[in-house]
């Protein structure tokens, strides 16, 4: 299985300062997007301290293959190790960005939100904190594997509001969790087997606010390639005014036709998917 991935990011129509980082690690399988907060109070400081922070931790435990208990923080025993690599990673960029927002006062406010995808021939990890997302395109359907951390998703996940007031809501960017602003951070993270043909987009909210899930899947399913896809959905936030930043990622996966592995692969998928869903029962509850 072979990953092919593409990143662009646009400042847009409005913004003076793109706040938006992002990163393709091909040869790490490792794909990041990061949002950053507070203006001239270094928004583009935090999300681009995430992504490298991220990549150079996520690397230097992969390659030093390094016993969880190691790791910064308590190992999630529910993941694999790939997996807490993934969550330490975040972890310890929330918690470099918080002391260097507390330490200097040109920092002070900053923030970031990300979202991480890690690709590897039997395992696919996602991880997010805050609004940017990842969705996966399989079998034509498109699926949001993260989860916005804000506070009118929670307030439609408790049935205090309905997903159109939340769009229109004035306090809709108002997140719940993100890198920097507290000590510690929670990551939504799942795990899941990848099929050959799998498409993933991550993004910032730049994006998501101009178009809806059904234009994504029907702009992924249009396009043969990553970078074709990030120009196409880039090059339609513009059209739609793009007052905000916008940076999305494209990775496809590509290799053997589909079904080669035999009817096995395929039961795999379905308890990996039974077991992706099982989690996000378990993790809501734990909200």
């Amino acid at each position: 299985m072979e990953a092919n991935a593409s990143g662009m990011s646009d400042p847009g129509l409005v913004r003076e300062v793109n706040e938006d980082s992002f990163s393709v690690e091909d040869s790490l399988g490792l794909y990041v997007v990061a949002d950053g907060m507070g203006g001239h109070l270094a928004g583009d400081v935090a999300s681009a301290m995430a992504v490298e922070l991220i990549n150079k931790s996520f690397r230097r435990w992969t390659n030093g293959e390094t016993p969880e208990d190691e790791l910064f923080g308590h190992p999630d025993e529910s993941l694999s190790r790939q997996g807490n690599y993934v969550l330490s990673s975040i972890r310890l960029a929330n918690k470099v960005i918080y002391e260097m927002a507390l330490e200097y006062d040109q920092y002070h406010g900053m923030g970031t939100t990300v979202v991480v995808l890690r690709v590897t021939p039997n395992r696919i990890i996602t991880a997010n904190v805050g609004d940017s997302r990842v969705y996966m395109v399989r079998d034509g359907r498109i699926e949001r594997l993260s989860k916005d951390h804000t506070v009118v998703s929670e307030q439609v996940e408790m049935g205090a509001m309905n997903p159109e007031q939340a769009a229109k809501s004035p306090i809709k960017h108002i997140l719940t969790r993100n890198l920097g602003s507290a000590e510690k951070v929670d990551a939504e993270i799942y795990e899941l087997e990848p099929l050959l043909g799998d498409r993933f987009i991550l993004c910032t909210d730049g994006l998501t606010e101009l178009l809806d899930d059904e234009e994504i899947l029907q702009l992924t399913q249009k396009e043969d390639h990553p970078e074709s896809l990030c120009r196409e959905l880039v090059a339609l936030a513009l059209t739609r005014g793009a007052p905000d930043n916008t940076t999305v990622v494209c990775v496809f996966l590509s290799g053997h036709e589909r079904g080669a592995g035999g009817p096995f692969t395929r039961i795999k998928s379905i308890l990996g998917d039974y077991f992706m869903g099982l989690r996000r029962i378990i993790n809501k509850f734990k909200a």
